[in-house]
């Protein structure tokens, strides 16, 4: 375990610096519980996937409840791994299995197994949904085995978050008074975990070889920036370092616009937005307009495709807020 002053790389998503005790997240499923729940005694494969299906559609319904305190990113993320507990290909996956005769744990472990291979063999942003899939499995199999779902217990004190990876519902849970800054050693740069991170506004490095030797209690210093993470550095010299960069936040916070390169060309700037929260939300920073609609959203917290006049209706509450320029 990480207690010498050292210095760990990762990738930067989050700008800003932090300086806090390190708080090591492991989220797993007590596998004694597992091992206790054995095969769970069902009668038959449908009686075994009728169980699936409760644990899933409950699953999912966190999710959702989740994502209806939320807003912006966290609420998209939220909604969408909503679908994915809910996902048809993952629940015939695990009846497949079931029926082959396999156990529902390592039938539902199965299936998602397979689905991470598949995700992780496109690269790029569904790669980076392994993180999400597996969060789901594990959520499932504590439904299963009659555990609460696993999750992130912070204390009253600021902290540093440290952990393999962090999944949606636990990211986005997160306090910024209590959570100064997260470090991961998994994920990357459009990770559930970094566009959260970036609603927060949370200091994050992800990608980071070495953090789960980082001992919790360990004083890290995290440059969210140049994407360094220091063990125990200097006290004073770690202070001047967060303050300085909260001025520099602050100095960004009060910017107003227009967009314009250093020499002076114009430069606009676009909103990403889901809804009409949200485009709400983007018109209070200087932005001149949406950049990304994404029209996907209105689509997966729910059963049945919107209407066209529904679809219409989240169009305007999108455009509204814009005016007519």
């Amino acid at each position: 375990m990480t207690h010498l002053q050292v210095t760990l790389r990762g990738t930067p998503v989050v700008p800003g610096v932090a300086h806090a005790p390190a708080l090591q997240v492991r989220g797993e499923v007590d596998p004694v519980a597992i091992e206790r729940f054995g095969d769970g005694g069902f009668a038959d494969a449908d009686t075994a996937l009728a169980a699936y299906d409760v644990a899933a559609e409950t699953v999912a319904n966190g999710f959702a409840q989740k994502a209806a305190r939320a807003n912006g990113a966290a609420a998209e993320v939220l909604t969408a791994s909503a679908g994915l507990a809910r996902d048809k290909g993952l629940r015939a996956a695990v009846k497949k299995s079931l029926t082959a005769g396999a156990p529902i744990v390592a039938a539902v472990h199965g299936a998602v197994e397979q689905f991470v291979a598949v995700f992780t063999s496109m690269g790029g942003l569904m790669a980076e949904r392994a993180t999400d899939l597996r969060d789901i499995e594990r959520r499932v199999v504590a439904h299963l085995v009659g555990e609460p779902e696993p999750g992130v217990s912070l204390p009253a004190t600021p902290v540093v978050l440290v952990a393999e990876d962090l999944a949606p519902a636990d990211t986005a849970g997160l306090d910024p008074e209590v959570v100064h800054a997260l470090v991961t050693e998994k994920g990357g740069p459009t990770s559930h975990t970094a566009i959260i991170a970036r609603q927060l506004a949370i200091p994050c490095v992800v990608g980071t070889a070495g953090a789960l030797e980082i001992a919790t209690g360990t004083r890290l210093l995290v440059d969210g920036t140049a994407g360094t993470i220091e063990t125990e550095p200097d006290a004073e010299e770690a202070d001047r370092r967060v303050a300085a960069a909260r001025e520099q936040r602050a100095a960004l916070a009060a910017w107003a616009g227009p967009g314009r390169t250093k020499d002076g060309a114009p430069v606009k700037l676009l909103a990403n937005v889901a809804d009409g929260v949200s485009a709400r939300k983007a018109v209070e920073q200087p932005v001149e307009g949406v950049g990304l609609f994404r029209t996907e959203l209105c689509f997966l917290d729910r059963q049945e495709e919107p209407t066209v006049a529904e679809q219409a209706d989240i169009y305007a509450a999108v455009l509204e807020p814009f005016g007519d320029g």
